[in-house]
């Protein structure tokens, strides 16, 4: 068994689930990871985001201005439920080349694999290239990226480069859609069922919001679609309304996913949806309407001749890894690096179609060539 497989195969037995999804949350494996990080000579710092729920800070190399360059590697220790899964979700099982468990794939395999990286690195090696490294393992990003969120408090506002653990199948992705998760209330009139004529109906005119807002989304698809990412879309994801069947409703919330694309304006967006509650205002079908944008976290876009980009994919081919290149079309804590990162990339060892899975595996030869790859980038080829 190699050295991250035994990494991974501890902190697959650290049970870190969601407290929303009924888990002990981060409390433990962020001990353990901060123990690690210690143990190879990072300075370290427990960030607590919420009550028993910590980010790990851990920097090491040179120090603040004498540094040449100023690096961030960050990954989730947080997993979603077990609930269901067809193994023993925390018994961290191999057999036929993979380890078994939740979390092996999202993000516990990534995670692993960057704590090895800076290990075998070290700070003394950081030192000497003249690198100030930061490492990140974050809470919370199954249910917002709020650790990464967090963290952007008491980390440096500028980074040269950043990378972001995920299960990519050790693909180096420099591309990746946003989220913008908007909330809009639509007020209308009551009525008694028996009078509907009387009242404003703000379930009708949420219906009539949401078929052009689908029109308009698919307008944005034939404008902003992404070579690497595809289209931008939109969800409606919840609604609600309603007193009783015999009351005109006179309230609808509706709360919507919109995926963003790189070249793509969530202004905009957000502009053409106050246009259409405008007019349906002017056409009397509601009353008023209010917007409000809950989160908000922007594309990834990378350029794929980018210094990161090359030799990350050059360092992928000397371990023995495709060194392949691209985009993908879910978000991650990336997005909110980005903007204080020149250049910003996703990479890590598992895939994407084993998260949150019923049977969540990654493959070892995998998970040991992707920490391979990360060190060799960390300490110059």
């Amino acid at each position: 068994m190699g050295t991250t497989t035994e990494r991974l195969a501890e902190l697959v037995g650290i049970e870190s689930v969601e407290p929303t999804q009924g888990g002990g949350g981060e409390a433990r494996i962020a001990a353990r990871c901060a123990e690690m990080l210690r143990g190879m000579g990072y300075a370290v710092e427990l960030q607590e985001v919420a009550p028993g729920r910590p980010n790990v800070i851990a920097r090491g190399g040179v120090e603040g201005a004498a540094a040449k360059r100023r690096w961030l590697m960050e990954a989730h220790m947080d997993t979603v439920g077990a609930e269901g899964m067809k193994h023993d979700p925390f018994a961290a099982e191999i057999r036929g080349g993979r380890l078994w468990g939740r979390g092996a794939a999202d993000c516990k395999g990534p995670l692993a694999a960057m704590l090895e990286a800076a290990g075998r690195v070290g700070p003394a090696r950081l030192a000497e290239r003249g690198v100030e490294l930061w490492v990140v393992c974050s809470m919370g990003e199954e249910t917002g990226n709020n650790g990464a969120r967090a963290s952007l408090a008491v980390l440096p506002e500028h980074f040269e480069r950043a990378i972001a653990l995920e299960p990519t199948e050790a693909k180096v992705i420099h591309a990746s859609k946003g989220i913008a998760a908007i909330e809009v209330d639509i007020t209308g009139r009551s009525a008694h069922g028996s009078n509907p004529e009387v009242g404003v109906n703000a379930v009708y005119a949420a219906m009539e919001f949401t078929r052009r807002l689908r029109a308009f989304a698919e307008s944005e698809g034939r404008v902003h679609e992404s070579r690497w990412v595809g289209k931008p879309s939109m969800n409606l994801g919840m609604i609600r309304a309603g007193i009783a069947p015999n009351v005109v409703p006179p309230l609808c919330h509706l709360e919507l996913d919109w995926r963003v694309v790189p070249g793509e304006s969530i202004e905009d967006v957000k502009a053409e949806m106050g246009r259409i509650l405008d007019a349906l205002k002017a056409e009397g079908q509601c009353l008023d309407w209010s917007l409000k944008q809950t989160q908000n976290n922007v594309p990834l876009e990378t350029p794929e001749d980018a210094g990161l980009v090359r030799e990350m994919a050059a360092a992928c081919k000397a371990a023995g890894l495709s060194g392949e290149t691209g985009g993908v079309r879910w978000c991650c804590d990336a997005s909110l690096y980005r903007p204080r990162s020149e250049e910003t990339i996703v990479f890590g060892p598992g895939s994407i179609r084993q998260a949150h899975a019923s049977e969540e595996y990654i493959d070892t030869a995998e998970l040991e060539a992707a920490a391979d790859a990360l060190a060799r980038l960390l300490a110059g080829g």
